[in-house]
């Protein structure tokens, strides 16, 4: 039963719109230009922007009332469109997303806990273990990332950190067994 402030695809297709504007209002020379939206039931990405100038938005906002993440959402991949795809997230495109008022990085990261309970069934929970020993769960993910499995403190400059605290390692919990 959807709630009284639920996104419905409707509702997405109008705030869809509303940003697309504002987009249009702020680049006029985009790198691909829009075709198309359409969702799908993806649930390691929120959204994918594709060369052909196709947006595929997640159904998992439908039913939510996590319009904060879909205006994010959108407004990543339509940086995407704009700055070209093949710039991937470097610095073209978080320019292009800051324009927008998007959160520069990657997507499938949300505060909210309804489309985190949406992720419930992925079969990895990635865990930060810091320096004093201290594991911190991170959140839920569908597959183990290389970026995670070879990190080690240190190693080639890499250190990833929680409010200044650094990160020694990180793990995951598989959840199949």
């Amino acid at each position: 039963m959807l709630t009284e402030n639920a996104l419905t695809e409707a509702s997405i297709r109008s705030i869809f719109e509303y940003e697309r504007s504002r987009a249009s209002a702020l680049f006029t020379h985009w790198e691909h230009p829009f075709s198309a939206l359409s969702f799908n039931r993806a649930k390691r990405a929120y959204g994918h922007a594709h060369a052909d100038g196709r947006i595929v938005l997640s159904n998992t906002f439908v039913g939510t009332s996590a319009t904060a993440d879909l205006e994010d959402t959108i407004r990543h991949e339509l940086a995407h469109l704009i700055a070209g795809i093949r710039f991937k997230h470097g610095p073209r495109w978080q320019q292009v997303a800051q324009s927008l008022g998007a959160r520069p990085r990657a997507s499938g990261r949300s505060e909210s806990s309804e489309l985190q309970e949406k992720m419930s069934d992925a079969p990895f929970t990635l865990i930060a273990v810091m320096r004093d020993g201290e594991a911190r769960t991170m959140r839920k993910v569908f597959r183990r990332a290389r970026r995670y499995l070879d990190y080690r403190y240190g190693k080639r400059g890499q250190r990833y950190h929680i409010k200044g605290e650094f990160i020694e390692r990180f793990e995951y919990l598989d959840h199949r067994q």
